[in-house]
């Protein structure tokens, strides 16, 4: 429903904007509002989980009607965090930090090749402090992307390998921060303590984010190899660590 309504939405926006014009899926999918069509997803989802629910008789109506506002009530934290993003990415455009920190760091000298690597370390102590993948990718793309577009001067390989890099490392924190609503629901599923989990999946997401670091982001950034080759050595690596340090449970 999801995805159908980006569709829909984007081809509607585009013969808007140009009239007789009959946009692909792909053109679609750009110029779609994904925030409408997550709502009408939602929507639509809810309403046929209640609507199999009431016709096999699982649940009566008054039942049905307070497992959903349980189950919103669930979700009202991060739509909080997601929105008080989204008012930061606002004020950081407003506020034009972004050529700001361009400007600083482009004076700095700093090199192209180490932007990859300072935005990967930037995400994965942002997600990890505030436990939101993207609330983290609301507060970096708007800074990486004006800041890659200038040092590199236009490079668009630079360009995705740092927004690569922003969504990687946004993701780090989820993995096992203690305030990541992930971490906080495995916990709740699995019923072990939330330390135990912490302590459990904080190697598993150091080794990973330190390889992808050194070898990624490092070492394609030099040029040392192409992103196939580092991708190749980041799994060899993270098996022969396996192997080695590993323990059969």
């Amino acid at each position: 429903a999801t995805l159908g309504g980006m569709v829909i939405d984007g081809r509607r926006a585009v013969a808007a904007a140009t009239p007789g014009k009959v946009a692909t899926v792909m053109q679609a999918l750009a110029a779609g509002n994904s925030v409408l069509a997550l709502l009408w997803g939602s929507t639509l989802g809810c309403a046929a989980a209640l609507a199999l629910l009431l016709k096999q008789k699982i649940l009566d109506l008054d039942t049905a009607m307070a497992t959903v506002v349980e189950g919103m009530k669930d979700v009202v934290e991060p739509i909080i965090v997601l929105a008080l993003a989204w008012a930061l990415g606002g004020i950081i455009g407003a506020a034009g930090t972004a050529d700001f920190i361009a400007a600083a760091l482009t004076r700095g000298g700093l090199p192209a090749w180490a932007l990859p690597a300072s935005t990967s370390l930037l995400a994965y102590l942002i997600s990890f402090a505030t436990g939101s993948s993207f609330g983290t990718m609301g507060i970096l793309f708007p800074l990486v992307g004006p800041l890659a577009w200038t040092l590199g001067g236009g490079d668009q390989k630079l360009l995705t390998h740092c927004f690569g890099a922003v969504l990687g490392g946004s993701l780090f924190g989820n993995v096992f921060s203690p305030i990541a609503d992930t971490t906080i629901l495995t916990q709740l599923a699995t019923k072990v303590p939330l330390t135990d989990h912490v302590r459990t999946a904080g190697p598993y997401a150091l080794l990973v984010g330190g390889l992808c670091l050194v070898l990624g982001d490092v070492g394609v950034g030099l040029g040392l190899f192409p992103p196939v080759v580092g991708l190749g050595l980041i799994v060899a690596a993270q098996t022969a660590a396996l192997r080695v340090f590993g323990k059969r449970s």
